[in-house]
């Protein structure tokens, strides 16, 4: 037997100088892709644009936005991450994110409203007034994510859900619990720089409705109808003037 425990001990101690026993080895983790429903797409618009007057442009899901961000949450199989968190590298973070308990059925209005609630409250009620502003809000928590969502000029969207789970090639143990649902919006928020207006700022600061409580109806305001009443009007006083 003294042969066999001799071989076990030098496994080990190589184990010191880079390899790993099998009774340490480490679990690690990768991102595997879940589809969003459609709910997640109505949930960032009304995000942008619900009840609210001064509109930042309409975004659109975007197929090829979708598989790129596929790619993208799906590239980090290399084995070299121990937690999940680890999994939102620098290019993830760029995107609009938040992290939640894992479910077949996730709530994209609560998701995407708490994610609303932490950027915002990092505004303190105040519109950034220059670049230096700007500059600041972008390091701010939850602040860029935040920013990525309400680009004035974005028109596409795609969007996935990263649900973490053990490699194959890690030991037994529970499973992880932990998703993030990713959203890629182009053209993309520039850091440092302003997402949006002053008066689109105000009006979704002073918005009480939460997402929960809106429909695809609430993305039509006076806005919306403003031109052809102020046609009509034109057009009224135009024959009133005529008859005259």
């Amino acid at each position: 037997m003294a042969p066999f425990y001799k071989t076990a001990a030098a496994f080990c101690l190589v184990g010191l100088f880079g390899l790993q026993c099998g009774a340490a080895t480490e679990t690690k983790y990768k991102f595997e892709v879940v589809q969003v429903k459609d709910d997640a797409y109505l949930t960032a618009k009304l995000a942008r644009n619900g009840k609210i007057s001064a509109k930042t442009n309409t975004v659109e899901k975007d197929s090829q936005t979708v598989t790129t961000l596929q790619g993208k949450v799906a590239a980090k199989i290399d084995g070299s991450d121990v937690t999940c968190a680890a999994l939102i590298d620098d290019t993830l973070e760029k995107l609009f994110h938040v992290t939640f308990e894992y479910t077949d059925d996730p709530d994209y209005r609560t998701l995407v409203q708490g994610a609303l609630k932490t950027g915002l409250a990092e505004f303190s009620n105040t519109y950034p007034k220059d670049t230096t502003a700007w500059e600041e809000m972008w390091g701010k928590n939850g602040v860029p994510s935040l920013l990525h969502l309400l680009e004035a000029s974005s028109t596409k969207i795609g969007c996935v859900i990263g649900k973490c789970v053990k490699q194959t090639d890690s030991p037994e143990g529970a499973a992880p619990t932990k998703a993030t649902l990713f959203c890629e919006l182009s053209p993309a928020a520039a850091k440092g720089q302003a997402a949006f207006s002053e008066e689109y700022f105000n009006e979704l600061i002073a918005r009480k409705d939460e997402l929960s409580s809106m429909t695809e109806d609430d993305l039509t305001s006076s806005a919306n109808v403003a031109v052809p009443s102020i046609l009509t009007a034109g057009l009224v006083a135009i024959l009133a003037a005529i008859s005259a």
